[in-house]
C-alpha cells in the first residue's frame, strides 16, 4: 500500500497526506510556483513487515518566463541611420527553467504576433539592420524560450522604428559674391527643415567649389557665418548640419564669395599750362575693383582733393 505526502521542508516527516495518491507513482500538481518536497509510505500488511518511507524528491516549480526589460518602445532615425543603443530584451530573474535563447522577429504590423524570425538574431540585444531601408515603419519584437520542463515562451512588447528623410537646408544668399577688400558681405543664412532632433551646425571654407574636404571653421556652429573680407582670393562655403537622430545630416551647396582688391588710379589727372579758351582734356584710368565704375569730377581753388566743388 502505497502513501503520498506533501511537505513544505525537506524531511519525510510531518507531511500532509495528500488524498487518492495511493499508487507507486505520483504527478505532483504544478499550478503553483515555490518548492514542495513529496515522499512516499510503503506498507505491506499481509506479511507483517514493517512501513518504510521514502527520502523527499524536491519540486521547484518556477513561474514561466516573464519579460523584465522591454525593448525601447519606439525611436525615429533618417534614411541610412543605424539605432544606438540597439533593441536589448531581458528576463526577469526567477522564472523560467533551463537554458534561455533568444529569436528576434521583424513585422510589417505593430504587433508581436505573426513576425519573420531574423536569421542570426539570437541574442539579448539586436541592431536591425536599417542603412539601405525606405522611409517607412518597422516592428521588431523578441521571443526568450527556455528549454525546462514545459516552460512557456515569453514575448517582448513591440520596438517601433520610424525611418524618415533625411533634413534639408538651403544656404541664403545663394549666389556669388564678389566684394572689394573689406567691403561688408552679406551674412550666410543656413534654414534647416525636416530630420529629427536638434540641429547643429558646422560652417566649412573650401578653395575648389566642393562640398567636401572643406576646412571646419572654427567657432562657425551657428546658423549664420559671416564671411571673411580681408584676404583677396575666391573662397567657396558650406554648412554641414547634423541632429540628435541617428544618421539625421545633410550638406548645403556651396556658395561663392571672392574678395578683391580695391580700386586704384593707374592714370591721375595731368597738370597743365595753357591759354584762355584752349581745349584741354584730363583723363583717369584704374586699376582692380569690381564692378561698373561711376565717376564724378570735382573742381578746386587749392591743390587738394579735399573740399572741391562737384561739377
Amino acid at each position: 500500500q502505497y502513501q503520498w505526502y506533501e511537505n513544505t521542508t525537506n524531511s519525510n516527516v510531518g507531511g500532509t497526506l495528500i488524498p487518492g495518491a495511493t499508487d507507486s507513482i505520483y504527478t505532483p500538481s504544478t499550478a503553483t510556483d515555490g518548492t514542495t518536497y513529496y515522499y512516499c509510505t510503503l506498507e505491506l500488511p499481509a506479511g507483517g513487515c514493517s512501513e518504510i518511507t521514502s527520502n523527499p524528491a524536491e519540486i521547484i516549480v518556477y513561474p514561466d518566463p516573464a519579460i523584465g526589460t522591454q525593448p525601447e518602445s519606439s525611436d525615429t532615425i533618417c534614411l541610412g541611420g543605424t539605432i544606438n543603443p540597439p533593441l536589448s530584451v531581458s528576463y526577469t530573474p526567477g522564472t523560467g527553467v533551463g537554458q534561455d535563447s533568444y529569436q528576434w522577429y521583424e513585422n510589417t504590423t505593430n504587433s508581436n504576433v505573426g513576425g519573420t524570425p531574423i536569421a542570426g538574431a539570437t541574442n539579448s540585444t539586436y541592431t536591425p539592420v536599417t542603412s539601405n531601408l525606405p522611409v517607412g515603419s518597422y516592428y521588431y519584437y523578441a521571443i526568450i524560450s527556455f528549454d525546462g520542463n514545459h516552460c512557456d515562451d515569453a514575448v517582448s512588447d513591440v520596438a517601433h522604428i520610424e525611418i524618415i528623410d533625411d533634413p534639408v537646408v538651403n544656404i541664403s544668399p545663394n549666389t556669388p559674391q564678389v566684394l572689394c577688400e573689406n567691403a561688408p558681405v552679406d551674412t550666410l543664412t543656413a534654414t534647416a527643415t525636416g530630420g529629427w532632433g536638434t540641429y547643429q551646425y558646422q560652417w566649412y571654407e573650401n578653395t575648389t567649389n566642393s562640398n567636401v574636404g572643406g576646412t571646419p571653421i572654427a567657432g562657425a556652429t551657428s546658423s549664420i557665418y559671416p564671411p571673411d573680407n580681408t584676404v583677396v582670393g575666391i573662397m567657396y562655403y558650406y554648412c554641414v548640419v547634423t541632429q540628435s537622430g541617428e544618421g539625421c545630416e545633410v550638406t548645403s551647396a556651396t556658395v561663392e564669395v571672392e574678395i578683391v582688391d580695391g580700386p586704384n588710379f593707374t592714370q591721375q589727372p595731368q597738370s597743365d599750362i595753357v591759354c584762355i579758351d584752349a581745349v584741354i582734356n584730363v583723363y583717369i584710368s584704374y586699376q582692380d575693383g569690381t564692378g561698373t565704375p561711376q565717376y564724378q569730377w570735382y573742381e578746386n581753388t587749392t591743390n587738394s582733393n579735399v573740399g572741391g566743388t562737384l561739377i
